[in-house]
């Protein structure tokens, strides 16, 4: 299966450096968080990563193999990307949504097979949302439209799996009901699997590994356990925090009164 990495990657949009040095590296079967504060660089390294912009320098490599020497045609069919929560222009079902994920094998003009419809309903059905095939996609909550893209995803037969912040929206149950997918999907088809969140504690529950960014800068890397120190914490987001617990599941992430030092609860 494929890993990520990421070498010395800087990037600047002309204002100045956006992601300073950054590296790091993911495995199959892993989640890896992506987190920070606002403006800290992840969006601007998500996009690195699937190639929708290219660093001034350092790279992004697949297995070894750089990103931007990848024919996009090519990249789609390793790399899935699941964005952040959004409507579609045109109205479409949710099994036309998914058999979209078709487009990048198919040649000019060519429509999607029987088998295409098919294999987009089987991919609803094993994430547990078949009943949204023929529903159309607009009319959908926003836990549901997670689902579909995760489906769409999963239709491509990616080895790599990049989430744009999934849990953006979402009250509580659905946080939990995408991530604990997320999670599952990873192990069982040994995905490379990256996510953006905002919330320490999600990621704490969901994630394996976390990259914490500030300033377009990695200030810790590896897996929660490790990573996951008041010290860490507080300098990345500047607030002070108790840490409570270091086993995966158990890990809870609690501010305090930066005044006082007092626990917030």
């Amino acid at each position: 299966m494929t890993h990520l990495e990421v070498h010395h990657l800087w990037f600047d949009y002309n204002t100045g450096p956006v992601l300073k040095d950054v590296c790091l590296t993911t495995e199959p079967g892993r989640v890896s968080g992506l987190l920070g504060p606002n403006a800290s660089g992840k969006t601007t390294l998500f996009k690195c990563m699937n190639g929708i912009l290219r660093p001034q320098s350092g790279r992004v490599c697949l297995s070894g193999k750089p990103v931007a020497g990848i024919h996009r045609k090519d990249l789609a069919q390793i790399m899935a990307v699941v964005p952040q929560q959004t409507g579609a222009i045109f109205s479409f079902t949710a099994r036309q949504m998914v058999v979209m994920a078709k487009a990048s094998g198919l040649a000019m003009w060519q429509r999607p097979s029987k088998a295409d419809f098919s294999g987009a309903e089987k991919a609803l059905d094993d994430i547990g949302v078949g009943g949204l095939a023929h529903r159309m996609f607009n009319d959908l909550s926003g836990g549901e439209k997670q689902m579909v893209f995760l489906a769409r995803a999963m239709f491509q037969c990616p080895e790599v799996l990049l989430l744009d912040e999934p849990t953006a929206h979402l009250d509580f149950k659905n946080q939990h009901l995408i991530l604990d997918m997320i999670r599952s999907v990873t192990k069982e088809k040994n995905l490379t699997t990256i996510i953006t969140l905002h919330d320490p504690n999600l990621a704490a529950r969901y994630c394996d590994d976390v990259v914490m960014l500030k300033n377009g800068e990695v200030c810790g890397h590896g897996p929660v356990r490790e990573v996951f120190n008041e010290d860490t914490i507080e300098s990345v987001y500047g607030i002070k925090v108790m840490v409570t617990g270091y086993n995966r599941g158990d890990c809870l992430v609690i501010p305090r009164n930066n005044a006082t030092g007092d626990v917030m609860f």
